[in-house]
């Protein structure tokens, strides 16, 4: 017997190794969730063509069993092949569809069992017109063609199917000998496929105890998934959204703005921006701490935000800086409209710890298409008309002026 032996020139990656421990130490707990992408990958890579090997020589061991069909019970052969071959088409066909769809893995595995149980009528009434039960073929290909299955899908998945077809198989088996008024060849029968059953039944009852360890490739690829779907959204989420409000950031803003100007020049409707500037917000930070400041940005962006159609887009652009997107508007006195609304819903007073914090805004507008064709004009626009606001006592909004007519 060889003895497990380490290279001590290459030694194994030991962040691997204690992932894969804590893995396989804990039977029936679920994968931790640290695994990483890279175990997932490590694993991907060693398994993958393990499978596709076994992949063609169950599909050559599955075609020689169905010639033995020719041999065994002649009469038969062809519509066992046929049997056969429109199953697995139709149950690979719709297993590979949902899997690409994305479905819910539970509508995936009742699918299986209904395609099983429909298997084993077929299989039933083919037995039964035979000279003897090839059942042990069945149950062969049934795990070759799990196998295939478990490409891309999952694991729980795989072992229902290897489950329902092999005990499927041993009833069938035992019920046609039983029929045949043969009860001694039911355990000469169990012993000629003795291999092929038992080694269903053992992966039904270990997987029972030990799902998480039997099926580790399965769940490494499902948890890989997840952690890239989620690496994905945290790296979108940081390139678009503010960190402190959540609200759009500076990019995020001018694809709206400019995806709302393009549909607004189709559609011939008009578009208002709203430059917010918030007043008296630096004697919050100096008087009450940045983190009460933090929190009164954080809850007038949740302000300005309940007030907006869902349509409409509340952006952070800088430290108490806002934009509001307007589109689809009909005419200045919306535009005007919404900004009173936006100085008045801020002008009420921000608790924060026992403190009642008040601050005010100044409001900018500028309109496509009078004051602007594009969103730098616009923004132009619109911060100058804040500054004249700011200028004229604050607490108010000013309507821009045209672009051309800016100095």
């Amino acid at each position: 017997m060889r003895s497990l032996t380490i290279d001590r020139k290459n030694p194994p990656d030991s962040t691997l190794g204690a992932l894969a421990t804590r893995a396989l130490a804990r039977p029936g707990a679920p994968i931790p969730t640290s695994l990483s992408i890279r175990f997932a990958d490590y694993v991907d890579t060693k398994t993958r063509p393990y499978i596709h090997a076994v992949i063609v020589i169950g599909a050559i061991g599955y075609f020689l069993f169905a010639l033995g069909d020719l041999v065994v019970a002649r009469d038969v052969f062809w519509s066992s092949l046929l049997l056969r071959a429109v199953f697995l088409a139709a149950v690979l066909g719709l297993t590979q569809w949902m899997v690409v769809k994305a479905q819910n893995i539970y509508l995936l595995e009742a699918v299986g069992a209904l395609y099983v149980h429909v298997a084993a009528v077929i299989w039933y009434s083919v037995l039964f017109r035979s000279s003897g039960p090839e059942v042990g073929v069945y149950a062969f290909a049934s795990v070759i063609f799990v196998l295939w299955l478990n490409i891309g899908s999952s694991a729980r998945f795989s072992t229902a199917v290897i489950s329902s077809c092999t005990l499927t198989a041993l009833v069938l088996g035992g019920v046609w000998w039983l029929n045949q008024g043969e009860w001694m060849r039911v355990f000469i029968y169990a012993s000629l496929h003795a291999s092929v059953l038992v080694f269903g039944l053992v992966i039904s009852w270990y997987n029972s105890f030990n799902q998480r360890r039997l099926f580790l490739y399965g769940v490494i690829d499902e948890v890989k998934n997840l952690e890239l779907k989620e690496a994905n959204r945290l790296l979108w989420s940081q390139a678009h959204t503010d960190p402190l409000t959540g609200l759009p950031n500076r990019s995020l803003l001018f694809d709206r703005l400019t995806q709302a100007l393009a549909s607004a020049h189709r559609e011939q409707k008009r578009v208002g921006l709203l430059y917010v500037d918030l007043d008296q917000f630096k004697p919050v930070n100096d008087t009450y701490g940045h983190a009460a400041g933090d929190q009164v940005l954080q809850a007038a962006a949740s302000r300005m935000s309940a007030i907006v159609r869902a349509s409409d887009t509340v952006a952070r652009v800088g430290g108490d800086e806002f934009v509001v997107v307007l589109p689809g508007l009909r005419d200045d006195s919306n535009a005007m409209s919404k900004a009173a609304e936006i100085i008045k819903t801020l002008a009420e007073p921000f608790r924060v710890d026992s403190a009642d914090i008040t601050i005010g805004c100044s409001v900018g507008i500028a309109m496509f298409p009078e004051h602007g064709e594009d969103a730098d004009q616009l923004q132009q626009v619109a911060d100058r008309a804040v500054y004249e606001a700011k200028g004229a006592g604050r607490n108010c909004a000013r309507m821009g002026i045209g672009s051309s007519d800016l100095p």
